[in-house]
């Protein structure tokens, strides 16, 4: 299992940083093998890509019910590192932050698909 685990990972990084190559894009992986190690992918870096989405989190405006968002501050994150060293206390702190992470990806995900339903709705008007 450890084999396909750390195969389809080295994919996934290597699919990342085409993706950055050929498009330009800014990306970031985060992922856990079965036995909990955490392994990060980022170009330019996972700390630079999560912070500029956790900013443009907070430059949304309004949120699904039409209400101002709270402004939150933007925090560091891991970079290309595994954790299998840290301290109980720096653990701690990146599971806080993976926590936030988490959250805030499935706000915008929330968001996301609430506009669609909208465009969907929308486009079905015209027809």
């Amino acid at each position: 299992m450890y084999c396909t685990f750390t195969k389809r990972r080295n994919g996934l990084c290597s699919k990342a940083r085409e993706l950055s190559t050929l498009c330009g894009a800014q990306v970031a992986a985060i992922v856990f093998s079965p036995k909990n190690k955490m392994y990060t992918f980022g170009e330019p870096s996972v700390d630079s890509v999560v912070n500029r989405f956790l900013h443009e989190q907070q430059r949304q405006p309004l949120n699904r019910g039409g209400q101002k968002k709270k402004k939150k501050t933007t925090t560091t994150f891991l970079s290309d590192e595994c954790i299998e060293g840290f301290e109980l206390h720096e653990l701690k702190h990146c599971a806080a932050l993976m926590e936030e992470f988490v959250k805030k990806l499935e706000e915008r995900l929330a968001d996301v698909v609430y506009r669609r339903v909208q465009v969907k709705d929308l486009i079905s008007l015209i027809k």
